[in-house]
């Protein structure tokens, strides 16, 4: 049962926590500790955009494959802020900002697999599944919440994005971990 990466057994608890989190993301966000730090899911997370980013560098397009990590690790930090954030003061959610970090770095396990023709698309959608299912546990939600809330601060992220000069300029499967600058 994987219920958090262990860094000390790296190669094999990155693959049950990886398949845990992409077939049983209930179970997983269920037993997942929401205290502990942030060291073990940004390394997870870490692993994961890596994994893609060398897709990327075998299939193409080769740029990718190193922005995808830098900029995939640092938006994920303002990820959770921004749906802490929203979580907090609209829907009055209990989760603080380890417990929404964590939702957010164990979200990305389906993105290991973005570079893939045809699937790139999907483990975009998945992983905000993910990140929705992460949100009824983490902060107590029931679906409907958990959803509006990622609604919303999709538009706060993205209006910062406008913001800060970020803008999107056509189709890019890295776009729901903001790996696109």
């Amino acid at each position: 049962m994987h219920e958090e990466f262990r860094t000390e057994q790296f190669a094999e608890s990155f693959v049950g926590v990886w398949t845990r989190v992409v077939t049983d993301p209930r179970g997983f966000f269920q037993d997942m500790p929401i205290r502990g730090g942030i060291q073990a899911p940004l390394l997870f997370m870490v692993g994961c955009l890596v994994l893609a980013g060398l897709g990327f560098l075998i299939v193409g397009p080769r740029g990718i494959g190193l922005s995808l990590v830098f900029w995939g690790t640092l938006r994920s930090f303002l990820y959770a802020a921004v749906f802490m954030m929203v979580a907090r003061s609209v829907f009055a959610g209990v989760g603080d900002y380890e417990a929404n970090y964590r939702i957010v770095a164990y979200a990305t396990a389906p993105m290991a697999l973005m570079w893939l023709p045809w699937i790139g698309s999907l483990t975009m959608l998945y992983a905000i599944f993910l990140v929705i299912v992460g949100m009824d546990r983490v902060n107590g939600f029931d679906a409907v919440k958990s959803v509006l809330t990622v609604l919303l601060a999709s538009v706060v992220i993205l209006a910062l994005g406008w913001v800060f000069g970020f803008h999107y300029h056509g189709y890019h499967p890295g776009l729901a971990m903001g790996c696109h600058r």
